[in-house]
């Protein structure tokens, strides 16, 4: 019994040490290159440790090894798997016993083999009751082979014992990666949803200004303001649903139209950093979006067309000695004189 409290023990010390490897990354101390290495790893030094610790039952040794092995493959298939593979099938050679080529065989080799051959199909819409199945038939193609011609005297208790061991790991095991898996992905949404605007899916203020201070480039920085005109009016006109619907078309169109960062001011106000060679490319480029929005379409829930969706900009130089906001600021100044000049205006 102490030996297999020994190997649940491994399985569930390498599912945590993947679990913080995988926060790490997910919180971008790590990149994913480094993590992937890593990821193998610990499966590799956690199957080698499950060869040093066996579980003895009437005298034949055994061990969980082809529960993580087989887990490897399904969730990150070949890559991850090969190169663990042939880790583990090195390291074995270290340790003595009979039945060392019979053991890989049939334990490591045609289980990963199998999981390659069916992933693609299995991880579909997976579910316990699938793994369950799976597992069983793993164990029928694995441990149970071995099992039988190792031991002709094995009882039907081992047997047992053995089954149920592998079954109740594998399930326990797939238990916490998808529950470490659900936990990353509501961390993933809750910083999506603190970073960016829901309505436009654009970086908010807040994470606009931090990225744009972090950028650095040897090109002139502009800040642009931009306003989407007559907004009021298309909300009074079409309902608030469409006005929103128009929101959400513009920032899509802004994002596509040229590689600068974008984000939300709030309202019908967007932000952008523009690099530019000089203050007149700045323009220019502004210029050519209001042209080319001129152009773009823009449809109601009900099919119906929005006719002349403008947008009015000013730009400022962004200030690398004083604080952002303060370029800002000013850009905002010439929004508003570009807005008082006629609307779908630039204003520099």
């Amino acid at each position: 019994m102490q030996s297999l409290l020994a190997n649940f023990s491994i399985l569930l010390f390498m599912h945590l040490c993947i679990q913080s490897l995988y926060y790490l990354t997910f919180q971008k101390r790590w990149p994913n290159h480094v993590a992937a290495v890593s990821h193998i790893l610990i499966v590799a030094i956690g199957i080698i440790c499950l060869y040093m610790l066996p579980v003895s039952l009437d005298g034949y040794l055994f061990d969980l090894r082809t529960i993580p092995m087989v887990i490897l493959v399904l969730y990150h298939g070949y890559q991850f798997g090969i190169p663990v593979l042939i880790i583990i099938i090195l390291a074995r050679f270290a340790f003595p016993g009979e039945f060392i080529y019979l053991e890989l065989f049939f334990t490591l080799l045609i289980p990963t083999f199998v999981t390659m051959l069916v992933r693609r199909k299995l991880v579909q819409n997976l579910t316990y009751l699938k793994v369950f199945f799976y597992f069983i038939g793993i164990w029928f193609i694995s441990d149970a082979i071995v099992g039988h011609i190792i031991s002709e005297d094995i009882t039907v208790y081992s047997y047992l014992m053995r089954f149920i061991s592998f079954q109740l790991s594998a399930l326990i095991m797939y238990f916490f990666i998808q529950t470490s898996t659900k936990n990353l992905e509501m961390s993933e949404q809750l910083r999506f949803y603190a970073e960016h605007d829901s309505l436009t899916g654009l970086l908010n203020l807040r994470s606009f200004l931090r990225k744009a201070r972090d950028h650095e480039s040897h090109l002139l920085k502009v800040v642009a303001m931009l306003d989407l005109d007559f907004f009021k009016q298309i909300n009074d006109t079409y309902g608030h649903l469409n006005g929103d619907r128009v929101l959400a078309d513009f920032a899509a169109f802004l994002s596509e139209q040229d590689d600068w960062l974008v984000g939300r001011y709030g309202g019908e106000e967007f932000i952008v950093m523009l690099e530019a060679a000089t203050k007149e490319e700045a323009y220019n480029r502004m210029k050519t979006l209001q042209r080319s929005l001129s152009k773009q379409q823009f449809i109601t829930e009900m099919g119906e067309e929005i006719q002349n969706v403008s947008v009015s900009i000013g730009l400022a130089e962004l200030d690398q000695q004083k604080p952002l906001m303060t370029s800002v600021e000013r850009a905002d100044k010439c929004l508003y004189k570009a807005k008082k000049n006629g609307r779908n205006q630039v204003c520099f």
